[in-house]
């Protein structure tokens, strides 16, 4: 178990969360590539998502549904039952069929069966951090059944990781950054997040035992070489997330 400022979650097995499942071997954000990451042993997945047109959650990491499904448009221009009964997975070279865009209830069910724990990334939540806040906080409370205990918050807005924490104190939650500045752990304390979840590309072992003293858990965007994974392993980061795991394990 890892845990910062008394909330607990598990600690990724092999240090490795599967990215968008593992989207380098079968096509991100869809059950096929949630399901895989099982069966390569890992019990971390890290997906994202959006609102639709009629405010429901979906998982999907782009605006524009154009560059992985068999729709155009925007998600936030489309009902939940337009966007699922799209193709997700066709774009994928091999392409897989009937992979519908999933809804984040769907995802978070599967996530209790085959025992994964899911790091969700909220996006598009610049526009409108408060809103997306109190959302996803009232999804969460209302299938508290199965998201409790399994779920880690993350978003590059940090009004609305400020206004999740107000509202949920006691969920887990990643500060989702693209560099360490200054005032990186400052924050993360002042809010009481419970990871830092950065870019490695933009990492340092300065930064990293700064994490490590203050005692607050680092994890690094999107690791897929074997040796950048071995350097940041063996000076002690919490976790990889990676669209290749099964190349680093």
């Amino acid at each position: 178990m890892l845990w910062h400022m008394d909330i607990t979650f598990p600690a990724p097995k092999h240090k490795l969360i599967g990215h968008r499942g593992v989207a380098g071997l079968r096509p991100e954000n869809t059950y096929c590539s949630f399901s895989y990451a099982a069966e390569l042993d890992l019990n971390w997945i890290e997906f994202d998502v959006l609102l639709s047109k009629d405010e429901q959650w979906l998982v999907m990491h782009d605006d524009d549904i154009t560059r992985t499904t068999n729709g155009h448009g925007l998600v936030r221009e489309k009902t939940m039952k337009e966007l699922t009964t799209l193709e997700a997975g066709l774009w994928f070279k091999p392409p897989y069929k009937d992979q519908k865009i999933p809804t984040l209830l769907g995802v978070l069910e599967l996530a209790q069966k085959i025992h994964l724990f899911c790091n969700i990334e909220v996006k598009g939540a610049a526009n409108d951090p408060q809103k997306c806040a109190t959302l996803i906080s009232q999804f969460l409370l209302q299938h508290q059944a199965i998201a409790a205990n399994n779920i880690m918050l993350s978003s590059f807005s940090l009004t609305c990781l400020i206004a999740i924490r107000n509202l949920m104190p006691t969920v887990p939650i990643g500060y989702l950054i693209d560099e360490f500045t200054s005032s990186t752990i400052a924050i993360t304390k002042q809010y009481n997040f419970n990871s830092i979840n950065c870019d490695v590309k933009t990492m340092s072992l300065e930064w990293l035992t700064a994490a490590t003293i203050a005692k607050i858990p680092v994890f690094l965007y999107t690791v897929n070489d074997p040796s950048v994974a071995k350097f940041w392993l063996e000076n002690g980061v919490s976790g990889l997330f990676s669209d290749r795991p099964d190349l680093l394990l």
